[in-house]
């Protein structure tokens, strides 16, 4: 271990900890979950760290939240109205595209539905992806992505019919994806 130390001294001089004073990964919840106490590990809990090591703990604010819940008083259709709503979650710490759409799904179906790479593929073959979240966001970024997204429920509308519910469509065409072979990360 000795070498180990030596070896990285001009890294960190005689104090390797030093460098804990730059980490900052989850800061927050990082905090909450280096004081949790075993017997008050709840369900909760263990979603916190799952998502902590995924790094995909989204940091929402109460009030976000709230505006949240007026997206279940939307029409079918009505998804347009929702752009500020989507900027909100786009601006949010560990929510892209596909985690806002998800959420935004699971509060009202018959005006979200998810988009990710297989139901995009089918909705849009040869087209390119939808933008990845960038370090540094932009109002372009969000722009394009909130005409992406509505550009696709609006493909899925067009497609929806009672054979191919728009409620459903999300899930039936990404397990058509799987059914036609395609992998995540080839092909558009």
């Amino acid at each position: 271990m000795t070498e180990l130390i030596s070896k990285y001294k001009h890294i960190w001089g005689d104090n390797p900890r030093a460098l804990l004073e730059e980490y900052n990964y989850q800061s927050e919840l990082t905090m909450k979950l280096d004081t949790l106490k075993p017997e008050y590990l709840d369900l909760k809990t263990f979603y916190e760290i799952v998502l902590w090591k995924l790094n995909r703990f989204p940091n929402i604010q109460s009030d976000l939240l709230d505006e949240l819940k007026g997206a279940g008083t939307l029409k079918a259709k009505e998804h347009r109205q929702a752009e500020e709503l989507l900027q909100k979650l786009l601006t949010t710490p560990g929510i892209a595209l596909p985690m806002a759409s998800t959420i935004l799904r699971f509060l009202n179906p018959s005006v979200f539905q998810i988009i990710d790479d297989r139901v995009y593929r089918i909705i849009h073959p040869g087209k390119a992806k939808y933008p990845s979240k960038p370090q540094k966001l932009n109002k372009r970024y969000l722009s394009i992505s909130c005409d992406i997204y509505f550009d696709y429920l609006d493909a899925l509308h067009k497609l929806a019919s009672p054979k191919l519910p728009f409620e459903e469509a999300d899930r039936i065409l990404y397990e058509l994806d799987i059914k036609l072979g395609n992998k995540i990360g080839t092909g558009i």
